[in-house]
């Protein structure tokens, strides 16, 4: 058996037309499956915990973007009880980017249905003071938790996704918001045992994959399976050099800028000197001056 959540609204409208073609497939090989659909923001955590006792021992197929994957972890036991696949439907697609999935989404449901090979991946977490969530890709404080905000409620998303441009929606984010953003100073502490104190940062970003922002590649030696998270902090600059580091991240030439440091480790706390928005895998997760990143290693089998 086969279980589907999909997000019908992903990329104007793509998510419909790939559960479409998938179903046809399904039909075509006789293939028992069921499929759910998301209809509202968080609604693929709730079916997520719904499916998860029928979906034990089974295979689970999300097709959406990288917030409907962002729902569904949330929602899962990570208890290697159900192979998690992706059929990837987003303007960012960085969680297939991170993982080396194909954006082909009918050759990926083709490998998914008859070779299916699992590995298990590792699970970001974070915790704010009354409530704690998890990510598959990143989560940062600042300035591009702002950026995600921005770009999740800006028309001009769906605008450019209708041109086939969704990319660009993070950079016209990026680009109107930075004039108006004030970075401040925050202290660091990184498994318990080492100390940082950064002036002005602009944010912090924790990730398990390489790629943020729709092909960003923040952390370009993070890895899924090491058991460890690689921390992006942008501190220190002017608001010039801050446009010119985006454009060098996509390929991954912005880490001997003066002001970006990159760390390593299982866990980090952040206390800031100003709250500032927080996002996890670019869905708005919450306002706070103090934020604990953290790792569960292997903790979901994926089917890559």
């Amino acid at each position: 058996m086969y279980y589907f959540i999909i997000n019908p609204v992903s990329r104007s409208g793509k998510g419909l037309e790939i559960w479409k073609q998938a179903e046809n497939t399904l039909k075509e090989k006789n293939l028992s499956y069921k499929p759910y659909f998301t209809k509202y923001s968080g609604h693929g955590t709730l079916l997520a915990k719904e499916i998860a006792p029928l979906a034990a021992g089974h295979i689970l197929v999300v097709i959406g973007g990288d917030g409907t994957i962002n729902e569904v972890i949330n929602g899962l036991p990570l208890d290697h009880s159900i192979q998690l696949a992706y059929l990837p439907v987003g303007s960012g697609n960085d969680f297939a980017r991170g993982l080396d999935l194909s954006l082909d989404s009918m050759k990926s449901l083709e490998d998914i249905l008859l070779t299916p090979h699992s590995q298990s991946i590792d699970i970001g977490t974070l915790k704010l003071e009354k409530q704690s969530s998890r990510f598959a890709i990143s989560s940062g404080i600042g300035y591009d938790a702002e950026i995600c905000y921005e770009v999740s409620h800006t028309p001009v998303k769906k605008w450019l996704n209708r041109l086939h441009l969704g990319k660009l929606t993070y950079a016209y984010a990026a680009i109107r918001l930075l004039f108006h953003f004030q970075p401040a100073d925050m202290d660091v502490e990184i498994d318990d045992t080492q100390r940082y104190h950064f002036k002005r940062v602009y944010f912090i970003a924790a990730m398990n994959l390489q790629y943020e922002g729709g092909g960003f590649r923040f952390c370009p030696e993070a890895s899924y399976q090491d058991g460890s998270l690689d921390y992006l902090i942008v501190h220190d600059l002017g608001k010039l050099f801050i446009l010119l580091m985006f454009p060098s991240a996509y390929f991954a030439k912005h880490t001997s800028f003066r002001g970006i440091t990159i760390l390593r480790g299982k866990k980090m706390r952040i206390h800031s000197q100003q709250a500032y928005r927080v996002h996890r895998d670019g869905e708005y997760a919450g306002l706070t001056d103090t934020i604990t990143f953290d790792t569960k290693k292997q903790a979901l089998d994926m089917i890559l």
